[in-house]
């Protein structure tokens, strides 16, 4: 069986890379001209770290990433509401939380295969015969497989063209993400801080990633579509974390506005199918979610190592059944709670922010570890 994956983001090499070690014949084809994602830093919860081991690329990733010890939830006071050790959570599920940068993750799976990214692909059509499947892109070319694999994000021209049409849901928040080359404080380095502000919406957060590289952002409840210029946007973020507490202030400092990547978060109401004849979702394309859990990308490798292992052991029919029915329950819970988590973080005002952070402190332990095996808790084996 040949598979043809649209989309070189991370879910279509994590896929290339996980039947690229089953010997199953792929091509990858992407629609940039240059293999490079844009985007700034990404968390890799343990499910994800514990699939990248099991495709043998798990190493290589840590030692361009830097493993969070701790990760809290604090108000801008910088009082803790919720602490997150990321060492018990490595002895009880196989690893803990990395941060990375984006393209860095993204070089690195690439370097990891055997075989050349057909970069400056854009997907025009796919053309469904009885015994094979045809892409074909805009500037001529045509891939011919037995199945195609549309790992081509949120707004996906194979999900929407070929498998099924999304509504899409808006977040209520805006964010900018930016890359400051500096390196944390000792005490900071190995911590994770998601930082809730006062008025509903405010977030930031900073965490090192791998290198000289420390990764921000913050968010802002604001109407989607709103432009605004970098020069302009860095005045209002440093305006309004101003009451932030400790290092930062800091870090608001150092941030260059061309540096800033702006976009709305939307994500999308869960779909109920993944496929249609010989065509499947991965990723974003299938599940897309806000940010709010850290799983946009580890459940983009989760589908990955699943639709390869189902690929490896079944007709494309009943390949596709499986592996819908194995991800699709829990992709949509992370979709759910994520989108559930923004609209508790819209919440402004003094008595919500007061609710807010009872939620968090309030929240007994045993649902806090029921969220983490939810999470977390996933075994990839052959």
């Amino acid at each position: 069986m040949k598979v043809i994956i649209i989309g070189g983001g991370i879910g279509g090499l994590s896929l290339a890379i996980a039947l690229q070690r089953k010997n199953i014949p792929f091509e990858i084809y992407e629609a940039t001209p240059v293999l490079q994602e844009a985007g700034a830093g990404i968390w890799l919860g343990g499910n994800a770290m514990n699939a990248l081991d099991a495709l043998g690329v798990g190493e290589i990733i840590k030692q361009k990433s830097n493993r969070l010890g701790k990760v809290f939830i604090k108000s801008q006071s910088g009082k803790v509401l919720q602490t997150v050790d990321c060492d018990v959570l490595e002895k009880k599920y196989g690893n803990a939380t990395y941060g990375i940068h984006r393209a860095t993750l993204q070089l690195t799976l690439a370097a990891c295969l055997n075989q050349t990214i057909n970069t400056g692909h854009r997907l025009s059509s796919i053309r469904q015969m009885d015994d094979k499947v045809e892409a074909v892109f805009e500037n001529g070319n045509v891939a011919v497989g037995d199945i195609i694999v549309g790992a081509d994000g949120i707004r996906s021209v194979v999900r929407e063209q070929y498998v099924t049409k999304a509504n899409y849901r808006y977040s209520g928040q805006t964010c900018w993400r930016a890359i400051i080359d500096t390196q944390l404080p000792p005490d900071e380095f190995s911590v994770g801080a998601e930082v809730w502000g006062n008025k509903g919406g405010l977030r930031a957060s900073y965490t090192q990633l791998g290198g000289n590289q420390v990764y921000f952002w913050t968010t802002m409840k604001m109407a989607a579509g709103i432009q605004v210029k970098n020069e302009d946007a860095l005045t209002l973020i440093q305006k309004e974390l101003s009451p932030f507490s400790g290092y930062m202030q800091q870090i608001i400092r150092m941030i260059q506005p061309e540096r800033l990547i702006h976009s709305d978060l939307f994500d999308m109401q869960p779909i109920k199918k993944w496929y249609h004849n010989r065509i499947v979702l991965l990723g974003d394309a299938a599940h897309a979610t806000t940010p709010n859990l850290g799983q946009g990308a580890s459940q983009a490798i989760e589908d990955a190592w699943v639709l390869a292992d189902y690929i490896a052991k079944y007709d494309y029919t009943n390949a596709f059944a499986n592996y819908q029915q194995k991800r699709i329950t829990r992709a949509t819970k992370v979709v759910n709670t994520s989108y559930q988590l923004a609209q508790l973080t819209n919440l402004g005002g003094p008595v919500f922010s007061t609710i807010k952070s009872a939620l968090l402190t309030l929240t007994p332990d045993t649902l806090a570890r029921k969220q983490f095996d939810f999470l977390y808790n996933v075994k990839f084996e052959d």
